[in-house]
């Protein structure tokens, strides 16, 4: 690719990035929020919490150090709901894998997730909205949480007070961001989907295409489950909760598989490893969790220890490559260039994971919990690697057809017969090789062109044969191919078979001649030729070449009349000639 190109690809590919990024912020940025109709406010603060044989009074509830809450235990939390006379009023909080029941005076107002422990599956976390009765103002309300999994949660989600439809439209504006995103995300995984057996079956044979799809997939579902966006649109709660892991754990294997397939490392061997064993995983704990033996929460933490050792690894790999091919690098490695903005991205992507694997797992066991832990990071990188896979293969196209450009000239001078510039013999025969189905062959001599050398030069010999090779090409305009097979050869192939056209287009060809002829008394076009049609009655099942054999032979019966016209031409000429030396003699 020429440096100027290359600089066009360059600022293209960031202007996409930058216009993209800014449409993104904009639709995700506060300023588009609906304010709630009514009041709406946050139960912080004024709660009692009991968890086992502790018992205390939280200055704020998400700061509250509850602890990590293992299987079988309880955790309560009362407080007395606020004077308001909104009405209908709900009350929403967040619950990770654990039962819910809320009590208003002792009376049972709420509950959750009893039958699907009872049934000793995975009680997914739950966007809980609690509705109140009439004359809830000033009430006790006491939330019990019974956790059904060891290490379950260690922290409590933001409690609110007000109507559904502020609290469901001011959950869905908070998440604004992650809506758009994630849905980008699905969105262009889908295509990448659609894409990759163009992308794979075609020049470019990129099988990274088809991981990109999947990592694309995978983080968009995995934000939008994450943040809850799926709970607004199925009551299935278990299945949105079933993809979030899911979605999760197939990253490292599409992330593997994309830096194998990219050859973005020269430790393919290595990602190869990773694939595999990323791949058992996935099947593994999936299977589990599907015949209810073993719950696939249980391996979240041995995934975050697999996902850093991976990430870190593929990290260093990269650039011990990066700097490799950078010293050795030659003016021949042009898509060096297309790469290095997709590794900054897949860096980047890999990072911002990591970081947010490492401040989950601070939250949840070392501070206030993790249920109010963000993967903020990861979506905007996820983001981010998006769009520079985006512009890698757009940089790629350009590369393509650059290439592609120079190629067809390459061809076009290995395939083309330099005078007369139709197919040459070569060509010829390739074609020949690939014709199939109902077609028909002319073969074409040309006339004179021996005696045209003897008498007039090579230099009319050659305007004999391009000005022969124009007629041809203005007279089978729907050939598939018109070639010269060599010297005073050449060869027409239409591509059907149809009596009255084929006479037209050599009828046409007789005319050009004769009208040359009229203008030029020293070159004389005439050509003999002979066809055959593909279903001739005297060949069996024939191939193009035998089509052309028999077409050749047929030819020969009009050459031979046009050559006892050309031995009378001749003659003409020689006569001609005498008479002029002989004038030439007496003058002098």
């Amino acid at each position: 690719m020429k440096k100027g190109t290359k600089m066009q690809a360059a600022i293209l590919g960031i202007l996409a990035i930058a216009i993209m990024t800014t449409v993104i912020l904009f639709l995700g940025s506060p300023k588009l929020n609906t304010p709630p109709k009514k009041d709406m406010v946050q139960l912080d603060s004024g709660w009692t919490v009991s968890h086992g044989h502790k018992s205390f009074t939280a200055v704020s509830l998400k700061d509250a150090n509850l602890g990590m809450v293992n299987k079988n235990e309880i955790v309560i939390i009362e407080n007395t709901l606020p004077e308001s006379n909104i009405y209908p009023a709900s009350i929403h909080f967040r619950s990770i894998l654990a039962t819910v029941d809320v009590y208003i005076d002792n009376d049972l107002v709420y509950n959750y997730g009893h039958l699907i422990a009872d049934n000793k599956k995975m009680v997914p976390k739950m966007q809980n909205f609690i509705s109140l009765p009439e004359g809830y103002s000033g009430k006790k309300i006491k939330i019990v949480m019974v956790s059904c999994e060891d290490e379950a949660f260690s922290g409590f989600s933001e409690i609110y007070f007000g109507t559904f439809g502020d609290i469901s439209t001011y959950l869905i504006q908070k998440n604004r961001l992650s809506l758009i995103i994630g849905a980008f995300l699905c969105i262009f995984g889908f295509v990448l989907a659609i894409l990759a057996p163009i992308l794979i079956f075609s020049d470019f044979h990129d099988y990274s295409i088809i991981f990109s799809a999947f990592i694309s997939l995978a983080i968009g579902i995995y934000v939008l489950c994450y943040n809850d966006i799926f709970w607004f649109f199925t009551d299935h709660a278990s299945i949105a909760n079933f993809l979030e892991y899911f979605s999760l754990f197939t990253l490292p294997a599409s992330i593997a598989g994309f830096v194998m397939s990219s050859k973005q490392t020269k430790h393919i061997l290595l990602c190869k490893i990773f694939l595999i064993v990323d791949t058992i995983f996935i099947v593994v704990t999936s299977t589990l969790h599907i015949l209810n033996i073993i719950h696939i929460c249980k391996f979240i933490l041995f995934l975050h220890i697999l996902a850093i050792l991976e990430g870190v690894t593929i990290i260093s790999s990269i650039v011990i490559t990066v700097i490799s091919r950078a010293k050795a690098r030659n003016e021949f490695e042009t898509r060096i260039y297309s790469t290095n903005l997709l590794i900054i991205g897949f860096i980047l992507l890999l990072g911002c994971a990591m970081i947010d694997i490492i401040k989950f797992n601070i939250l949840k066991y070392f501070k206030m919990g993790e249920i109010n832990a963000s993967i903020n990071f990861m979506t905007i990188g996820s983001f981010f690697f998006m769009l520079c896979l985006l512009v890698n293969y757009f940089y790629h196209c350009i590369e393509y057809i650059n290439e592609a450009t120079v190629q067809s000239q390459l061809e076009g001078l290995a395939y083309t017969d330099s005078l007369t510039r139709l197919a040459n013999r070569a060509k010829c025969e390739l074609s020949l090789a690939n014709t199939r189905g109902r077609y028909t062959i002319i073969s074409v001599d040309l006339d004179y062109l021996k005696y045209t050398n003897d008498n007039y030069g090579h230099s009319a010999g050659d305007t004999l044969l391009s000005g022969f090779a124009t007629m041809l090409k203005s007279s089978f305009i729907d050939a598939s191919l018109v070639g010269r097979m060599g010297g005073d050869e050449f060869i027409v192939v239409l591509p059907y078979i149809d009596a009255p056209r084929r006479d037209t287009d050599l009828a046409i060809l007789e005319d050009l001649m004769s009208y040359r002829n009229g203008k030029s008394s020293r070159i004389h076009y005439s050509a003999s030729w002979g066809y055959a049609e593909s279903i001739d009655s005297s060949l069996n099942n024939p191939s193009a070449q035998l089509v052309y054999l028999l077409a050749d032979k047929r030819m020969y019966s009009m050459k031979k009349k046009h050559h006892n016209e050309s031995l009378g031409r001749l003659y003409n000429d020689l006569m001609k000639n005498q008479a002029k030396k002989e004038v030439s003699t007496s003058n002098a």
